[in-house]
């Protein structure tokens, strides 16, 4: 049964009481000092406000059980990387290879070390970046001219390569493009074979499990013809439409990543509140806790998922990023509710 693997997508809430101007603010400090290769490890605002959240939400996704661990993201899947892209350039739309960064990848792997000699286990990192088609079109709209969408998928490319790291305490095995848009929308002035060339462009020379994040698999053709692309993801937990046939996977001989929990805090909130539960009990520890899915709701999601894709099955996880849902230990509940899972089904068919 077990021939997939448990990793995550990234994102995660701050702790409450750390405002998020202030975590911001210094996060653009960090990343600043970093491109400059100053010390970055001394530094008490620093310190305070972005390495220990950093560092203490990613021991919270080791404790709870994820196997490869997406670092955790704390701030907007658009600005962390449109922001260097303008501050940084080498060229129009282009960062300058030096300065494509990630913070959060250079503070685990300073810690990384510290982290082996605690677990006695080296970090399985997974590295997501918001991807060239959804930056170009964040901000310049559904007209595509592919020589621009290159600069953005090279720009990626650089975050990506710039995040590689494999040493003895710590090993990045899974970059993910993030492409929530695609297939959702339509895109002007542009082809299948310029999009399968943009997607690419932004993973060469990456050879590790190179993953796209969709949240709709109407267009998956698109990446089913890439190169570079060997996964493909999607919300299953949410939304059991979002398959694919597994013969497609296995002519083109790739993989595929299922979502087994759901993760869209605002609607599942909605949907008690329209159950009619009070909000008033909605809004407290225990009534937040109780939208996170079942165990055996999640192992349905994933008996559901194997038996359609079979040996195609790779990853499983949550289905998106866990930013919305309310404070770090709600989130480290909903992680490990899927690590238990995943151990109950082992035990039973060792």
């Amino acid at each position: 049964m077990n021939t997939f693997q448990y990793d995550d997508v990234g994102s995660f809430p701050l702790p409450k009481n750390l405002d998020k101007e202030k975590f911001s603010q210094f996060y653009w400090k960090a990343y600043d000092a970093l491109t400059k290769k100053y010390d970055i490890f001394g530094h008490a605002g620093l310190t305070n406000f972005i390495i220990n959240p950093i560092i203490n939400s990613f021991k919270l996704k080791m404790e709870a059980g994820v196997e490869i661990i997406n670092y955790p993201q704390h701030i907007d899947m658009y600005t962390q990387f449109l922001k260097p892209l303008n501050d940084y350039q080498e060229d129009s739309f282009l960062i300058s290879s030096d300065k494509a960064i990630i913070p959060e990848v250079e503070i685990i792997n300073h810690f990384a070390k510290e982290i082996f000699e605690q677990t006695n286990k080296p970090i399985r990192l997974k590295v997501c970046v918001t991807g060239p088609i959804e930056l170009y079109i964040r901000e310049r709209g559904f007209t595509i001219y592919k020589d621009i969408a290159l600069k953005y998928a090279t720009s990626v490319n650089y975050f990506l390569k710039n995040s590689m790291l494999d040493n003895k305490y710590f090993k990045t095995e899974i970059v993910s493009i993030d492409e929530p848009s695609f297939g959702y929308t339509d895109l002007v002035n542009t082809n299948e074979d310029e999009l399968i060339e943009i997607f690419d462009k932004s993973l060469d020379g990456i050879d590790v499990d190179n993953l796209i994040h969709l949240h709709t698999l109407s267009a998956y053709r698109i990446p089913l013809n890439t190169k570079k692309i060997n996964v493909l993801t999607c919300e299953y937990a949410s939304d059991q439409r979002n398959v694919i046939p597994k013969k497609d996977l296995e002519d083109y001989d790739k993989f595929i990543r299922v979502g087994i929990c759901r993760t869209n805090f605002n609607n599942l909130f909605a949907e008690s509140l329209d159950s009619g539960i009070p909000m008033e009990k909605l809004n407290t520890p225990e009534g937040i806790r109780s939208l996170i899915d079942s165990k055996d709701r999640i192992q349905k999601m994933l008996f559901d998922a194997k038996v359609h894709y079979g040996d195609r099955l790779k990853y499983i996880g949550p289905d998106c990023g866990l930013y919305g849902w309310d404070e770090p230990s709600v989130a480290f509940e909903l992680l490990h509710r899927i690590y238990e899972v995943i151990e109950n089904i082992k035990k039973k068919y060792q």
